[in-house]
């Protein structure tokens, strides 16, 4: 059996940067290290007026919705985490178990500290393009705060003067 013979690929760099974005964003339960803590930002949660509550958690949803879908349960969801720490008759609204959610609640930038390998290979649809142009889809390893790592993708359209046009 005869080895084949390879065609060289001819490779070009490209101007384009592919930039870490810190606005991609996670949420992500928050407990202080001194679980003794916990109860004590209840109680201060609980001692606010309705008001101050309801003023708080707009100024929360606001600045969240934005970035997260359905942020709501997930300020349910670590509400949740912590309820063994409300007092045993406690009586709430739906404000302030908001509320007491969203103080258990942090974000984390998955691309804050790098953005690098990338991968990059065909999309599957490759439907209504322009003659010469290639969907693809490309995966990266993303590095956030405290050196933690995730993969992240981004996908676009490589057009047929070879240059990479990224969705938003």
């Amino acid at each position: 059996m005869q080895a084949k013979k390879h065609q060289r690929l001819k490779v070009e760099r490209k101007a384009n940067k592919i930039a870490r974005d810190t606005s991609r964003v996670i949420t992500s339960l928050h407990l202080p290290n001194e679980r003794y803590r916990i109860p004590k930002i209840i109680q201060r949660i609980m001692s606010l007026s309705e008001t101050a509550a309801k003023n708080l958690i707009t100024q929360i949803m606001i600045g969240f919705s934005g970035r997260h879908q359905d942020i709501g349960h997930i300020f349910e969801r670590h509400l949740n985490e912590v309820k063994g720490y409300l007092p045993r008759d406690a009586m709430l609204s739906d404000v302030k178990r908001a509320l007491i959610g969203a103080y258990f609640t942090k974000e984390y930038a998955i691309e804050s500290a790098a953005l690098f390998n990338p991968s990059i290979v065909p999309h599957p649809d490759q439907s209504r393009l322009n003659k010469g142009s290639l969907r693809f889809v490309m995966s990266l390893r993303a590095t956030g705060d405290g050196h933690v790592s995730s993969i992240v993708f981004r996908s676009g359209v490589l057009d047929r003067h070879d240059t990479f046009l990224f969705d938003p």
